[in-house]
């Protein structure tokens, strides 16, 4: 008996040419939509903040600074694409609620000339008694890879009352105005471009407590780490996107950066990194929520590897 092609009573048949297709757009549109779908919840998680209070144990703190609360606010980006300034409301929204003793902002907080003056005036409405902190990051000097990064020009940092840091500190009396029981606080700012190396002779030596701020997490071998019992730095965005691995949550580009969120030892102190505000690139965030957290400082010992969230 003689079997035509295509009819599959005779036991073998050979699928119509359109059935392929058909099957093919119809995964097709599945995969569309499920990268949509994708994409849609990765830009929901980069407006989706996390504010955080947080106990900050520090090896040495005199009584007079138990509680002090700094709020750290890293890696805005705003004129980047995204929703950046949007989800910089948010979090100075959160942050005037919680009244800060002091401010520090550690970089790429701007990452263009679009979006400057909006962003300045978000952040003139944080307000502290000790004052509010900046320090440059590599997208306000251009330098990024980037192609939408150009330097912003001269930023008028004062008119947002704003203190910048370039290699430069500062020398703070807690309580504000003074009082019987005071305590002294230097802060410090690490210019991106010399690492803050020319800091290694500028802190003062009597200071209660030292503070550093800087863009890029330092090295673990930093000499400055000697100097400070904390600091604060930004860039690495938490990863901004984490992919699951048999290891945990790994980030592609994490490669070279000794951490990229938390709170770690780092020489005779701590060291906190912040996750950031905004996003560079693109405008997701994958398993890394944009945040701001204020620490509030507590005495601690020399085991302490991480922070207490309240």
């Amino acid at each position: 008996m003689t079997c035509r092609l295509l009819r599959p009573r005779c036991g073998r048949s050979v699928e119509r040419p359109g059935g392929i297709f058909r099957e093919a757009r119809r995964w097709a549109r599945v995969a569309l939509f499920a990268g949509g779908g994708a994409a849609g919840y990765m830009l929901f998680e980069s407006q989706w903040l996390r504010g955080q209070e947080a106990a900050l144990p520090v090896g040495g703190l005199p009584g007079e600074l138990e509680g002090l609360r700094i709020l750290h606010i890293s890696d805005v980006h705003a004129g980047q694409l995204g929703m950046n300034l949007r989800t910089l409301r948010k979090a100075v929204d959160w942050a005037e609620q919680r009244h800060p003793d002091l401010v520090v902002l550690t970089g790429d907080i701007l990452g263009g000339r679009l979006g400057q003056t909006k962003c300045l005036d978000i952040l003139s409405r944080l307000k502290a008694p000790l004052g509010v902190f900046a320090v440059l990051g590599n997208h306000e000097y251009g330098l990024s890879k980037n192609p939408l990064t150009n330097a912003p020009g001269p930023i008028p940092w004062e008119s947002a009352g704003i203190t910048l840091l370039r290699d430069t500190c500062v020398s703070l009396v807690w309580p504000a105005g003074g009082g019987r029981d005071k305590a002294s606080v230097t802060v410090c700012g690490a210019d991106y471009i010399t690492g803050g190396h020319p800091l290694l002779d500028g802190i003062a030596p009597d200071a209660d407590l030292a503070v550093l701020l800087t863009h890029l997490p330092p090295d673990p071998a930093d000499p400055l780490g000697d100097k400070f019992q904390l600091a604060f730095a930004g860039h690495t965005h938490g990863g901004q996107i984490r992919l699951p691995t048999p290891w945990g949550l790994r980030s592609p580009h994490s490669q070279g950066l000794p951490y990229v969120e938390g709170v770690h030892r780092w020489g005779r102190g701590l060291l906190v990194i912040s996750a950031g505000i905004g996003t560079t690139f693109l405008p997701f965030r994958l398993f890394t929520r944009p945040q701001v957290v204020l620490y509030r400082l507590t005495p601690g010992g020399s085991g302490i590897h991480g922070v207490e969230e309240e």
